[in-house]
């Protein structure tokens, strides 16, 4: 058999091997019992758990044996994209690997560098009997990359670790050093419909660039529903407006770009228009550098039923005063967004109102504040509410050992220095800092470009680097 990388080199050896394997979110079966076979052969101690994960135990190299435990993790599920009419089975099919430039791709598909590079590792590091280090517990983890979901259910009774390098770092010579925490919330309230005899009217705000609502939430951009919401409001100031539809917005983790209201209004059209006109100036003279292409338009448009009067001014009300966006940055890290909650989606389905939100922290006092906020307003407005659970922020410690290690050995092997990365995101590491308190974290991984498409790449030299930054990290400890 043809190899593509060099399998000399154990990191390269096993990430080919895992690319063999078909490991999709939920389907990670086949590469979590390779890990348990891996681990049979090799006489190492292992946990196997029935949602997949694994956890494989080595001891000590000899002179290690009273050093403190190690806890390694990576995550083994993929995301499996492939281009239009490529033909691939993510569930059966290896993935066909090649290299152009020293850097690895697949062909027609994601690689899977995130997190395979990870796991290759690990296996390199259990199988190498000749690297010093303390006594190992790798951890691989199920479905991160549909919620976290492995980290979430880790059995932590069976990690004894109160120091771990994470391997889910794409950036080559960066470390995260913070994520932040989330919950998922849900309002929705009946509305009274009635038989409109007004002109109807579509209002609709586009153009705006939305974004991630972890990293560009503090970019100070335009929010369509809160935006709606204000014209809305404005417009209620000169007429008698009934709300008969309205749409906004779509993925809970993206700020809506967004938004379109059907009105029945008892203005004529020039006078509507001139009034939205204004308000509209209003937004483009705010946002000239953040969203210079907003748009908003008024046009005639069919409004058969509209709210009754209570209903459509409480909406309005409700549009106008909804919190959202960016609350708190860092004192200690310069740029980095602490709290926020993302007004994300707006619809009208079957007579009742649904609003989505996704709350960020990475304390869980602010989470709570932000649903208890929520809460009280729907008491005052009549709403529904329903909240998933808090997935747990990881805090940043200025005082942590290991991530000082890990970056004295980084300046070692390369004669430069690494960058932190404070992320306003959710990391496994949330959950894991949450399950095993006190424990000191950080992250490292070679870089990986394009990652979650078919153009990922692989950089090779990177790959090799980050390796033996690790071995010197280990044989540190």
């Amino acid at each position: 058999m043809g190899y593509v990388l060099d399998h000399s080199f154990l990191p390269e050896r096993y990430f080919e091997m895992i690319c063999a394997i078909p490991h999709g979110s939920y389907h990670e079966k086949p590469l979590s019992d390779y890990l348990v076979q891996f681990a049979k052969e090799r006489g190492l101690r292992y946990k196997q758990y029935p949602n997949w994960n694994v956890i494989i135990y080595k001891d000590a190299y000899p002179g290690y044996e009273d050093h403190e435990p190690v806890m390694l993790q990576a995550h083994i599920d993929m995301v499996c994209e492939k281009e239009p009419g490529y033909k691939h089975d993510f569930e059966k099919d290896p993935l066909s690997l090649y290299v152009e430039d020293e850097k690895l791709y697949a062909h027609g598909t994601t690689l899977g560098a995130d997190d395979g590079v990870g796991v290759a590792y690990m296996l390199a590091f259990l199988e190498d009997d000749t690297i010093p280090h303390p006594p190992l517990e790798c951890v691989f983890t199920v479905q991160e990359e549909v919620g976290l979901i492995g980290a979430k259910e880790l059995a932590f009774e069976d990690i004894t670790a109160r120091r771990m390098i994470g391997l889910d770092d794409m950036g080559g010579d960066t470390s995260y050093v913070s994520s932040c925490g989330s919950q998922y919330i849900s309002l929705a309230r009946k509305l009274a419909f009635e038989d409109n005899t007004e002109s109807g009217y579509k209002i609709s705000i586009s153009g705006l660039l939305g974004g991630h609502s972890g990293v560009c939430i503090n970019k100070e951009r335009g929010n369509a529903i809160k935006l709606m919401g204000r014209m809305l409001y404005g417009l209620t100031k000169q007429f008698d407006i009934r709300i008969g539809d309205i749409c906004g917005g779509g993925k809970d983790n993206v700020i809506p770009s967004a938004c379109d209201a059907i009105i029945a209004c008892d203005a004529a059209f020039d006078e509507l228009e001139a009034a939205a006109a204004t308000i509209a100036a209003e937004f483009k003279s705010e946002l000239a550098f953040s969203d210079p292409d907003i748009q908003v338009a008024v046009a005639m448009n069919d409004c058969p039923k509209s709210m009754n009067a209570k209903d459509s001014a409480e909406l309005i009300q409700c549009l106008f005063l909804l919190p959202d966006g960016f609350r708190h940055k860092s004192m200690k890290i310069t740029n980095l967004t602490t709290v926020s909650e993302n007004l994300a989606n707006i619809t009208i389905d079957d007579g009742t109102l649904r609003i989505r939100y996704l709350a960020r922290s990475e304390m869980e006092s602010f989470l709570d504040l932000m649903h208890d906020e929520l809460v009280l307003f729907c008491k005052i407005y009549g709403f529904n509410m329903e909240a998933s659970e808090k997935s747990p922020g990881w805090q940043f410690d200025d005082r942590s050992k290991i991530r000082k290690l890990l970056f004295d050995s980084y300046y070692a092997v390369t004669g430069s220095h690494m960058t932190m990365i404070a992320e306003h995101g959710g990391l496994e590491t949330g959950y894991i800092s949450g399950g095993l308190p006190g424990i000191d974290i950080v992250t490292c991984g070679p870089r990986c470009e394009g990652y979650h498409t078919t153009k990922e790449c692989l950089d090779l030299r990177s790959f090799r680097r980050v390796y033996e930054v690790l071995k010197h990290a280990l044989k540190s400890m």
